[in-house]
């Protein structure tokens, strides 16, 4: 009778566990991830200056139970706004900070010439704190909906500058596309 409890106490020990590995530490306010993978994120990085902050990509490795392994893979210029630091002035103010879900990923947007081309990752709308809503926002270059470059509208011509979203120089975003490809897919990007 005492191996049988043995045995039971061992298999609810067990079933504790096993039911506790979905739970994993928090990350920078982070949901939590699934504790038996590894996983990604984006993180922007807000400077002195909206046309100049940093986006990086991060690469968190389980090592065993709690621990983790972090490390920043990469880490790009980026600009979000037109320079102005409002976080509630739509269409022209850097990202309010806080948890965005990183939606739908675009190899080949299509916006027009005034919108959204290319390589892009629609990071959804975000409440800045007055409670206004920030609608359409994006991690983007400027590009064509193919990805090369082209004239007008369609050419990099070095400015950071956006209505609101995340904006990187086309060779940075090919970089996070191929960090895209070959890593864990971020599902969050955190912004400070």
């Amino acid at each position: 009778m005492r191996t049988l409890r043995s045995k039971l106490g061992a298999l609810a020990a067990l079933s504790v566990a096993t039911a506790t590995v979905g739970l994993a530490p928090t990350v920078a306010n982070a949901t939590p991830q699934a504790a038996s993978s590894s996983y990604t994120y984006l993180e922007f990085k807000k400077g002195s200056d909206p046309l100049n902050s940093r986006l990086r990509f991060v690469y968190v490795q389980r090592i065993s139970g709690d621990r983790t392994h972090t490390t920043i893979l990469d880490s790009w210029r980026a600009g979000s706004g037109d320079g102005s630091k409002d976080t509630c002035a739509s269409n022209r103010g850097w990202l309010p900070n806080g948890e965005y879900n990183i939606g739908t990923y675009y190899p080949h947007h299509n916006g027009g010439p005034h919108g959204v081309n290319g390589i892009a990752w629609d990071i959804g709308n975000h409440q800045c704190h007055s409670g206004k809503w920030r609608t359409e926002l994006f991690i983007h270059s400027r590009m064509l909906p193919s990805g090369a470059q082209g004239s007008g509208p369609y050419h990099w011509t070095g400015n950071y500058a956006s209505n609101g979203c995340i904006k990187l120089s086309p060779n940075d975003i090919r970089e996070l596309q191929s960090r895209y490809n070959n890593y864990p897919h971020p599902g969050k990007l955190y912004v400070s």
